[in-house]
Formats: structure tokens, C-alpha cells, sequence
């Protein structure tokens, strides 16, 4: 072997030392992502809860079918596939911060829509489809 060939196995060792760092980290991660513990699921919601948030997310009916207007004011049909993005939004963000699953959430406003629940909202909550009429153009 010559003075050539131990240099090049020399240089090769060197580059394979500086992965070392990298796979104790990734090592370190996967480590972590197998022992970590899973957040705790929550209750089911009760009768209150879920008249709850339907009173919190349907007192806001009106601004944000304004808000969905404004942004398509000649698509019915996506004027309201806006507005319920935006109660959907709402519903998560209700059931995050009062640790409750998001399809209580989700089911109590269709229930409470259903049902006729008080709602804190001025106009009365009337569950309506618009008809779908495709654009030509998207």
C-alpha cells in the first residue's frame, strides 16, 4: 500500500466524521418522537358546552355573512362556502382554547341550527342552501 492509497483512506474517514452530528441529532429526534407522550383526548362535550359554543360562534352570524359578501358579492354559492369557512374557523378556535374535541364543536352548531337554539344573534338563523352554479371560468 502506498503513501498515496493511506492518504485518500485517511481523507475518506475525515468526510464520514462529519455525518456524525448530523445522525446524532436525527438518532436524538426519533428518539424523542417515539417516547413522547400523546395529549390527552378530550371529554365528551355536555348539553352546556355545546350550547355554549353554539351561542359563541352564532352571535357572529351577521359581520362575518357581511365579511363573505364582500368577498364574493355575485357567488351565492361561494358567498357561503366563505361564511362557513369562517365558522369553522371559529368552532376550532373555541374548541382549542375550551379543550373540546372540534367535531362536538361542529355537531353542536348543527344541532343547536337544527334545533332552534337561542343564539345571541339579532336575525333569526335559518339553515339554507344557496343553488350551485358553476363559472364557466375559474
Amino acid at each position: 500500500m502506498g503513501a498515496d492509497e493511506r492518504e485518500q483512506r485517511g481523507a475518506s474517514r475525515a468526510v464520514n466524521t462529519e455525518w456524525v452530528p448530523f445522525a446524532l441529532v436525527c438518532a436524538f429526534g426519533l428518539g424523542r418522537a417515539l417516547t413522547a407522550n400523546v395529549p390527552a383526548e378530550p371529554p365528551p362535550a355536555d348539553v352546556a358546552l355545546r350550547r355554549e359554543v353554539f351561542r359563541y360562534v352564532a352571535s357572529d352570524e351577521g359581520p362575518e355573512r357581511r365579511e363573505a359578501e364582500k368577498t364574493f358579492p355575485t357567488d351565492l354559492w361561494s358567498r357561503d362556502d366563505d361564511f362557513h369557512q369562517r365558522e369553522a374557523a371559529r368552532a376550532r378556535d373555541w374548541a382549542r382554547t375550551h379543550h373540546m374535541r372540534v367535531g362536538d364543536a361542529l355537531s353542536a352548531i348543527d344541532e343547536g341550527l337544527r334545533e332552534h337554539w337561542p343564539s345571541g344573534s339579532p336575525t333569526p338563523l335559518v339553515a339554507t342552501v344557496p343553488p350551485c352554479r358553476p363559472r364557466a371560468i375559474y
